[in-house]
């Protein structure tokens, strides 16, 4: 379903028009690529999309590009090597903040599926046990390794955030390795050479399944008050490809809308829908996770300020300095307007 990024952009003409009677589509179907670091619940619309037809019905075939890990999926979208990214909103602020032409365009996710999993060592080790609230976990997470995607990823500033909220320094109570891609990261972590990770699913479960690690930490639960209401995921697009292409991103826009009012309607046929993202996850495991994903799937493709400001009050957990990226210079919501008006009235 994947495939390996082709570091150019795709040129093809893309004509989209809104009819007068509602939308319409280009009689030709035309091909995007959207940069991805792997099959991953947290971009629930898009996937219902592809998988339900909808992308097709609007005139866009998709082509998945794997990049690995955030800070790549953005760099391509920032050069145009990519067209789309299904990414988390506080990196791409991070690169919009140092210059990157980046904007969100609609909304995704609503919460942090990125679990912190520990192996029994780490466990015995520390004295974390299972089902510890976050306030103990940090007061007992010491000298342990644990893998992220890449610093500076959401992965990484979440691990961080936790720690520095409560009084803690990072980087001299734990070790912090970035290893990449998912994959790459539950493979060291099978083979005991780093103590736990932060992975959104299917690995956490698949962990436990394994029995080489335990979940620990778990955001969808709740129980840490800095992210309450805090967004993760969006499309990010780059402002130069909306200036140029508005008709092409107003489909995908379109498109996703369809798909979160088509999760309202049916969630237990979109939830069978999506187990063919994940051919290797057993069937048990797939659904007991896959609810709570749904949950917090994003139902309107708008992002909205009070969202915005949430985020950056987390991001301002662990940046040095306060962000200067304002809501209206990151989140181009007039695509994600006219196609909740029209689908979701």
């Amino acid at each position: 379903m994947f495939v390996k990024l082709k570091m150019a952009a795709i040129a093809a003409a893309l004509t989209f028009s809104f009819g007068l009677g509602g939308w319409q589509a280009a009689a030709e179907e035309q091909t995007i690529t959207v940069a991805t670091p792997g099959a991953a619940l947290h971009f629930y619309p898009f996937y219902v999309a592809e998988a339900a037809g909808l992308f097709k019905k609007d005139g866009i075939a998709i082509q998945w590009v794997d990049v690995g890990a955030g800070s790549r999926q953005i760099a391509a979208v920032a050069s145009r090597s990519a067209d789309f990214a299904v990414v988390g909103m506080q990196p791409s602020i991070s690169a919009r903040e140092n210059g990157a032409d980046l904007v969100a365009v609609s909304g995704l996710f609503n919460a942090y599926p990125i679990q912190l999993v520990l192996s029994k060592a780490a466990m015995e080790k520390t004295g974390i046990t299972a089902g510890m609230g976050i306030d103990d976990v940090v007061s007992r997470l010491k000298n342990v390794t644990i893998a992220v995607t890449g610093i500076g990823s959401t992965t990484d500033v979440l691990l961080r955030s936790w720690l520095v909220k409560r009084g803690v320094k990072p980087d001299e109570a734990i070790t912090i390795q970035p290893l990449g891609n998912p994959g790459a990261m539950f493979a060291a972590f099978e083979q005991g050479a780093i103590d736990g990770v932060m992975l959104g699913a299917p690995w956490p479960e698949k962990a436990e399944a394994d029995g080489v690690g335990t979940i620990i930490v778990d955001p969808l639960k709740g129980g840490i008050p800095e992210l309450e209401g805090v967004p993760y995921t969006a499309i990010i697009a780059a402002g130069s490809l909306v200036k140029e292409k508005p008709e092409v991103v107003g489909s995908v826009v379109h498109a996703l809308t369809e798909a979160m009012k088509l999760t309202a309607a049916e969630p237990d046929k979109v939830g069978e829908m999506l187990k063919s993202y994940f051919p290797d996850t057993d069937e048990a495991i797939y659904k007991a996770f896959e609810p709570r994903y749904r949950g917090k799937s994003s139902a309107t493709p708008v992002i909205s300020k009070e969202e915005y400001q949430k985020l950056l009050d987390w991001i301002s957990i662990t940046s040095d300095k306060p962000v200067t990226v304002t809501f209206e210079q990151f989140v181009d919501n007039q695509f994600a307007d006219k196609a909740a008006a029209e689908v979701l009235k």
